[in-house]
C-alpha cells in the first residue's frame, strides 16, 4: 500500500485516482475525516482508504507503516490558509511557524518513518516556486540550476528546505528519495484559482472578473491528471537516475494568452483580467529530463482545458 500524506487536497485525490486505475491501494492520510470524493468514488473503501491523524506525530507514522503495510510515501502535506502577515502590524508570525512545522517536521518525520521501516522511496512535491529569481540569463528553468541565493516565498522557502532534507536522507541512509517540482495545476478537485474559475464561469454562462490578476503575469500551467500520472511514473519506478524532476506542460503562458485558449475552447466566454503589471522574469520549465527517463508527454493547454470540460459536463476522467 502507498501513503499519501496529505491524501485530502487535489494532488493527493488525483494521485491515488491515478494510484488506483494501476491497480495500487492507496492510504490517504489526513487531519479530519472526509466524506467519499466523487473523483474517487469507484475506489473508495476498496484500493482507497483513510486514516485520520497528524504526520507530525511519528509514532503516528509507524504505527499506520505497520497497520497497512505502507511501503512508500508520497509527501502532499501543506497548510492550506495564508501566512502573510499584515503588512501594517507585521502580525500573523504563528502562522508562518504553522506553516513551516507542518512542511518541515511533517517531511522529517515521513523520511524518518521510511529510514525506520525500510520503506521503498518517499516522493515529496515541491514547487516550481524554487526557480522564482533567476536571471534572464537562465533562458529554461531546469533541474540542476542553481537557484537564486535570496528568495521571499513562502512556498518556495519550505520546499527548497524541505529538498534539502530529502537529499541528506538519501546521502546518510540510502533512501530513495524524489523531488517533484510542479507548476500550476488546473482541473479536477482543483480550487478556483484563476484557471478553473475561468472555466467554471464560462460553462455556466457567467463572466470571470479577476482584476488582481495581472493580464500579463506568467504562470506554468499543468492539467491536475498529468501532475498524478507523472508522480506515479516517479514513484512507481523501480530506480531513477535522478533526485529532481519537473512538472509542468513545459510552457509558460501570460494569463491573457491563458484566458484566450479558454475563450477557443468555450465560445462566448466572457473573461476579464486586470491590467499589465511589472515585468518579472519568469521562463519555461524543461520537461526534457521526465520525458527522456520516464515518458512523461503533458496534455498542452488547450487539451488540458479540453480535458477538463470533458470531465466536469460527462464525468469522464
Amino acid at each position: 500500500m502507498i501513503a499519501i500524506a496529505g491524501g485530502s487536497g487535489f494532488f493527493g485525490l488525483n494521485t491515488a485516482r491515478c494510484l488506483s486505475e494501476r491497480g495500487h491501494e492507496v492510504l490517504l492520510i489526513q487531519r479530519h475525516h472526509i466524506e467519499p470524493p466523487p473523483l474517487l468514488a469507484p475506489f473508495w473503501g476498496k484500493q482507497v482508504k483513510q486514516a485520520i491523524g497528524n504526520i507530525l506525530d511519528l509514532s503516528f507514522l509507524i504505527g499506520l507503516v505497520k497497520t497497512y503495510s505502507i511501503d512508500s510515501i508520497i509527501h502532499a502535506a501543506h497548510m492550506t490558509h495564508g501566512v502573510k502577515p499584515d503588512p501594517r502590524t507585521r502580525k500573523s508570525g504563528e502562522a508562518l511557524h504553522q506553516l513551516l512545522e507542518v512542511q518541515i517536521v511533517g517531511i522529517m518525520n515521513c523520511l524518518e518513518a521510511a529510514r525506520l521501516m525500510n520503506l521503498r522511496r518517499v516522493t515529496f512535491t515541491s514547487s516550481v516556486d524554487l526557480y522564482r529569481g533567476l536571471p534572464h540569463q537562465c533562458e529554461v528553468w531546469h533541474e540542476d540550476a542553481f537557484l537564486p541565493p535570496l528568495s521571499f516565498s513562502e512556498i518556495g522557502n519550505s520546499k527548497r528546505a524541505m529538498e534539502q532534507i530529502c537529499f541528506l536522507y538519501n546521502d546518510y541512509y540510502g533512501l530513495s528519495v524524489a523531488s517533484l517540482r510542479i507548476g500550476a495545476n488546473y482541473g479536477p478537485a482543483c480550487g478556483s484559482m484563476g484557471i478553473n474559475e475561468m472555466i467554471h464561469n464560462a460553462l455556466d454562462g457567467k463572466k470571470t472578473e479577476i482584476p488582481m490578476l495581472a493580464s500579463n503575469r506568467r504562470t506554468h500551467p499543468v492539467y491536475s491528471r498529468d501532475t498524478a500520472e507523472a508522480t506515479c511514473l516517479v514513484h512507481l519506478a523501480d530506480s531513477l537516475k535522478h533526485h529532481i524532476y519537473n512538472v509542468a506542460d513545459g510552457t509558460h503562458p501570460t494569463m491573457g494568452e491563458i484566458a484566450g485558449i479558454v475563450k477557443e475552447v468555450i465560445p462566448g466566454a466572457e473573461i476579464e483580467l486586470g491590467p499589465p503589471g511589472e515585468e518579472v522574469e519568469i521562463r519555461k520549465q524543461s520537461m526534457d529530463r521526465i520525458r527522456e527517463e520516464l515518458g512523461f508527454v503533458p496534455r498542452t493547454f488547450k487539451e488540458g482545458v479540453k480535458a477538463y470540460v470533458t470531465f466536469l459536463k460527462e464525468g469522464k476522467y
